[in-house]
């Protein structure tokens, strides 16, 4: 597990087109007929400022487009984030790019394993993040989770 650390993965440009803004929107149930919107719209940067959830949100893409762990069988659980900052506006129309470095990897048992990635998101052209995180994934060997069951305690103590 100690070896992924220092490991990087850097994405391919995204562009962060209206009809998901408004499709997360709706996934969010951010429309009038359950909440006041109101404050959101008189935001000074005008309704073509992307969410910051839609932001972080995208990571899950950016993981499975260029993932850390390829293990048959296994899979991830989002287990946490840590120090998340938005620290300057995108908006639509606007392509971002996101590179993850793994700062921790331990095993957690026999079959699963606690990663840390440490995120930062730019808009093309730009140096400065847009967002930074630490983000916290859970990896389960499934098939090996199974055949641990399938054996039964008094085998695995022999």
């Amino acid at each position: 597990m100690g070896d992924l650390v220092g490991e990087v993965r850097t994405s391919n440009p995204l562009t962060i087109d209206q009809e998901h803004l408004s499709m997360f929107a709706k996934a969010s149930y951010l429309e009038d007929e359950y909440v006041d919107l109101t404050t959101s719209r008189n935001n000074a940067l005008g309704p073509e400022l992307v969410d910051g959830f839609l932001l972080l949100s995208l990571l899950v893409h950016f993981s499975f487009d260029k993932p850390f762990i390829q293990v048959e069988g296994a899979y991830g659980f989002n287990y946490g984030l840590d120090r998340v900052r938005f620290t300057k506006p995108v908006m639509v129309g606007e392509t971002v790019t996101v590179t993850r470095t793994v700062i921790d990897a331990r095993a957690v048992g026999d079959t699963r394993a606690r990663v840390v990635e440490h995120v930062v998101m730019t808009k093309e052209g730009e140096t400065d993040p847009v967002m930074v995180a630490d983000w916290v994934m859970l990896y389960v060997d499934r098939l090996a989770e199974e055949a641990a069951a399938a054996t039964g305690p008094a085998e695995a103590e022999q």
